[in-house]
């Protein structure tokens, strides 16, 4: 139990770190819209968290793919082919078509000053 609990922490600060290294790249109405506010009455750090974040490995190539947050808060991530077109230039070879069906689902959720942080579950022999 304490193993699955470091590796937890683990994960949360190195998605902490890296949106740290990483610049904004996400843009609301450009690079993904709010589609739920879940249960949240202010989205404003919802907004600045995705502005202030890199979704690159959470978007396919032609089709948009919506992330849900722990408070049901929904972000629908506009394809890398729509960005292509129409905001910047990305390699859309970076991209996949679509994900794998054994592809962990992360759970995310909103950290301190406005980071987004997500979970996965780890599962290995030991687990």
């Amino acid at each position: 139990m304490k193993s699955n609990t470091l590796l937890k922490i683990i994960f949360l600060f190195a998605g902490i770190c890296f949106s740290m290294i990483l610049n904004a790249q996400e843009i609301q109405g450009q690079t993904y819209a709010i589609t739920s506010n879940g249960s949240v009455t202010d989205i404003q750090p919802y907004i600045d968290a995705m502005n202030n974040s890199d979704m690159q490995y959470h978007r396919l190539k032609n089709t948009r793919h919506t992330i849900e947050f722990n408070t049901g808060v929904k972000a629908e991530l506009y394809s890398a082919t729509e960005i292509n077109t129409a905001v910047r230039a990305l390699n859309l070879s970076d991209y996949p078509e679509n994900f794998s069906s054994t592809r962990d689902i992360p759970v995310f959720s909103l950290g301190p000053n406005n980071f987004i942080m997500e979970e996965h579950h780890v599962v290995s022999k030991f687990h």
